[in-house]
């Protein structure tokens, strides 16, 4: 089985149609001009359902990185 970070990489890479084996590690919605609305849903989305979270629409919107996504997941015991 693959580690939450490498599921979380490969979903990040998914969402913003990147190759693989991009390092996503430092991506931030800021530096990402991929990284609109639509997709921050879709990322939520995807993580939601790969990791069987529900993200509170207010923690989603603090959730703007790569690190932040990684540390929630953490937080909420995945």
């Amino acid at each position: 089985m693959t580690s939450v970070e490498e599921r979380l990489q490969e979903i990040f890479r998914g969402v913003f149609n990147l190759p693989a084996g991009a390092d996503v590690v430092r991506c931030r919605q800021i530096d990402t001009p991929e990284w609109d609305s639509m997709a921050h849903v879709s990322l939520v989305a995807a993580i939601e359902g790969e990791f069987g979270v529900t993200i509170d629409a207010g923690d989603s919107l603090t959730l703007t990185s790569y690190d932040s996504m990684r540390l929630y997941l953490e937080d909420h015991g995945v």
